[in-house]
């Protein structure tokens, strides 16, 4: 991969120069070329790039793991750090008169050009050498009766969604135990199917004898891993002693930023370990907190306990989840409210936990309540209500809260805002029988009422600038308000 991006960045300052010196040569008659500075700036640039490779390589997944968007936003990243390095360099040393400041500006944008370009070619050229055995277009599903289709739909839409083509459903495995001379003589494999994936129940159903007959039929079998009765994301597993392992302990790891206690564990292992504890969670509360939020915390220690009070409060923001990381807790991500629901959702549909929606206003909850029966089929939706745009009533609320306990909610989304739905939750501890979590702008975002900014934006840190054109009245002032308290705290106070 190295190489690959090697060769992307050789090609970028070859054009580069070419592009100055040959191109707008005659903008610049009276400049001279330093051929040995050229030269020289490029053995740095080489090195400057594998250092920047080599420091980035641990915090991602690999190139083929990842979707364009995904690529795009880890060159940019990439780009702008060398672009600071080389800057640096080039100033540092008195080389700001003999460098063409054109030249290293065509080279940082032909530079993520090459790069994209490169990476791209080098993920094809891996999955085309290994494709069998990390994507395959034609997918043989065996699995039980019951999970056959949610299983189907979540392959289709989230397992191999680039290169998928088809998927039959070739042996639905009864719960009772099925012979394996029965496997082999009912499984009868399209000639086009590259592979079998078997679903954890239907494994251990199987037995080994049974995994052995499938094995015997030449195509290559994957077999989905579970744990505590549920199946693993890719994400949860980690190489730990030279073997996959599931970890789950940054659940309990925390890190004060402002006086604020964050948990300092990804999204997906949160998403997998609140819907493994969502009995235990009951009647507590989750909260996602911004730098807009984590300011005012710091500001007002009432609402500093209340953020603390959670059973687990997520950095929502890429600067927390940068502050932490650099605390020593390198596994720290943001964990974004809707990107989290998304997850559980996904994750819920396998296991059936019961979902009530609670907040925002009648529109965005009737569109809410379409886009996750069309994005999410099999999930377990079991109510919805918007309140009214006033406080409650004791009467009110009281029927608010026996209509959520009625439902059997395991999980109470709650979008009513910062810092109201904290509070709001904060007040109905052990009142409301499910686990409550404070999402916020989610509902908007999934019900399609408010458009999310591209994964791109996403991916470089710019998601708030991107809301900051959406709404700059009400956006602007808080944003240079609490971004500028936020710097200002983060180096003076010590937590």
């Amino acid at each position: 991969m190295l190489i690959f991006s090697l060769l992307g960045e050789t090609a970028a300052y070859v054009a580069a120069l070419l592009f100055r010196y040959v191109i707008l040569e005659p903008m610049y008659p009276n400049k001279t070329r330093e051929h040995a500075f050229y030269r020289m700036f490029y053995v740095f640039l080489i090195l400057a790039y594998s250092f920047v490779f080599f420091i980035r390589r641990g915090k991602v997944r690999h190139a083929w793991e990842m979707d364009f968007w995904e690529k795009t936003a880890e060159v940019i990243k990439s780009q702008t750090l060398l672009l600071f390095i080389e800057l640096f360099f080039i100033f540092f040393i008195g080389w700001g008169k003999r460098i063409s400041r054109t030249v290293v500006a065509i080279l940082f944008g032909l530079g993520i050009l090459f790069d994209i370009f490169m990476r791209r070619q080098y993920s094809k050229g891996y999955l085309k050498k290994y494709g069998s055995s990390i994507k395959h277009r034609n997918i043989c599903l065996i699995s039980e009766a019951a999970e056959a289709d949610r299983l189907k739909y979540c392959i289709e839409r989230y397992g191999y969604r680039n290169d998928r083509k088809d998927i039959w459903i070739i042996h639905e495995v009864k719960k009772s135990a099925v012979p394996a001379d029965v496997i082999k003589a009912n499984i009868v494999l399209p000639e086009e199917c590259d592979m079998i994936y078997v679903s954890a129940k239907a494994a251990y159903t199987l037995g080994s004898a049974g995994m052995e007959r499938l094995s015997a039929l030449k195509v290559p079998v994957c077999v989905a891993l579970e744990a505590g009765g549920r199946s693993l994301p890719a994400h949860c597993i980690v190489d730990e002693g030279g073997a996959a392992a599931l970890c789950s302990s940054y659940m309990n790891r925390k890190f004060p930023v402002l006086g604020v206690e964050y948990t300092t564990a990804g999204r997906t292992e949160a998403a997998a370990y609140v819907l493994d504890h969502v009995k235990e969670l009951g009647g507590k509360y989750i909260c996602f907190s911004n730098v807009h939020t984590t300011v005012m915390a710091s500001d007002d220690k009432e609402y500093r306990d209340i953020l603390n009070g959670s059973a687990y409060t997520f950095p929502d923001g890429n600067p927390i989840a940068n502050k932490i990381a650099m605390g020593g807790y390198p596994e720290a991500e943001r964990v974004a409210g809707p990107d989290f629901m998304e997850e559980v959702f996904r994750l819920s549909m396998e296991s059936g936990e019961k979902h009530f929606f609670y907040g925002s206003s009648e529109k965005t909850i009737e569109a809410l309540k379409t886009k996750l029966k069309e994005r999410f089929p099999y999930m377990n939706i079991v109510g919805m209500y918007s309140p009214p745009f006033r406080e409650l009533t004791e009467e009110e609320d009281a029927a608010a809260v026996k209509m959520i306990n009625d439902s059997g909610a395991d999980l109470v989304w709650i979008g009513l805002g910062a810092p109201k739905q904290e509070k709001w939750m904060a007040a109905h501890k052990d009142k409301i029988n499910g686990v409550m979590l404070g999402v916020g702008a989610g509902f908007d975002f999934h019900a399609g009422t408010v458009d999310r900014a591209p994964k791109l934006i996403q991916g470089i840190g710019l998601e708030w600038l991107y809301r900051l054109f959406q709404n700059p009245r009400r956006l602007f002032k808080r944003y240079l308000v609490t971004n500028t308290k936020f710097i200002l705290y983060s180096r003076f106070k010590r937590k």
